[in-house]
């Protein structure tokens, strides 16, 4: 039976600094081609920073990134992209800049480039540097509605006791839109039924597996719907707290201690 191994990225199979054991991550991928089973990503970052970070392992791996706003077949040409309605950017730029609660910054991709809303604060100078090479054309915009292009996904950050009350208004709003954190003050919006689930469901669909195949990794509730989907599923000692007492597989190293890859060795 082929299996597919699936893991989210932050906090889960890369560590505090964003990094990953490359030598060590190839040969786990060597022992799977060698056993036919496959390996996919399904992360809230977008292709473009997934394959910017994963450089040429990345077309040895299926791609479910922006939360489920694109997926790919790994080798594939085709980028499936499911995009958010045009029509809801204004009444949701509206909650997102509210004086409800603090917003720290927005910002909107689309399958090829990102936008900062101004008037908010910017990102890092350390992040704007590494964010202007995954996107080299990069802009600042006064309204959501005046990029001319199809967005992917809108991110709200703000200080993390006010996500939860983010995503309760934009639910409140019966917006054809789907919010979901990632933690850390991190809001992501996407278009409606959007999540890791609705698309690795689909990606499984091309590639002739299902869901029992499924073993996941995750630690945040944007991961929830994909544990639902799957037939094994690991949460990292991390993990957001509802996420206990589910019954998942409690990974015993954390993503500083390859805990994701200790887990695959042991599995294989």
């Amino acid at each position: 039976m082929t299996r597919l191994f699936v893991t989210d990225l932050d906090q889960t199979f890369l560590n505090s600094e964003r990094q990953f054991n490359v030598p060590r991550f190839s040969a786990i991928l060597d022992q799977l081609d060698k056993r036919g089973d496959q390996f996919a990503i399904a992360s809230g970052r977008d292709e473009n920073w997934v394959r910017n970070k994963f450089g040429k392992l990345v077309d040895r791996i299926h791609l479910v990134t922006g939360n489920g706003a694109t997926w790919r077949v790994k080798g594939s040409d085709e980028l499936h992209v499911r995009n958010i309605d045009a029509s809801a950017l204004k009444k949701l730029e509206e909650i997102l800049i509210s004086d409800t609660f603090e917003t720290i910054s927005v910002v909107a991709f689309s399958a090829d480039n990102m936008y900062n809303l101004a008037g908010l604060q910017q990102l890092p100078e350390n992040m704007q540097d590494y964010m202007a090479q995954v996107y080299p054309n990069m802009a600042t915009v006064d309204h959501l509605t005046d990029i001319s292009e199809p967005l992917t996904s809108v991110t709200g950050i703000f200080p993390p006791v006010h996500s939860e009350e983010a995503i309760a208004l934009i639910d409140d709003n019966n917006l054809p839109l789907h919010a979901t954190t990632s933690g850390y003050g991190t809001v992501d919006i996407l278009a409606e039924s959007v999540n890791k689930a609705t698309s690795l469901s689909m990606l499984i669909d091309q590639v002739d597996l299902a869901p029992e195949d499924l073993t996941v990794f995750g630690d945040g509730m944007n991961d929830l719907e994909m544990m639902q989907l799957a037939g094994q599923v690991y949460i990292m000692p991390n993990s957001d707290d509802r996420l206990f007492g589910r019954g998942y597989n409690v990974v015993a190293k954390d993503s500083d201690h390859d805990g994701v890859l200790e887990t695959l060795e042991k599995i294989m």
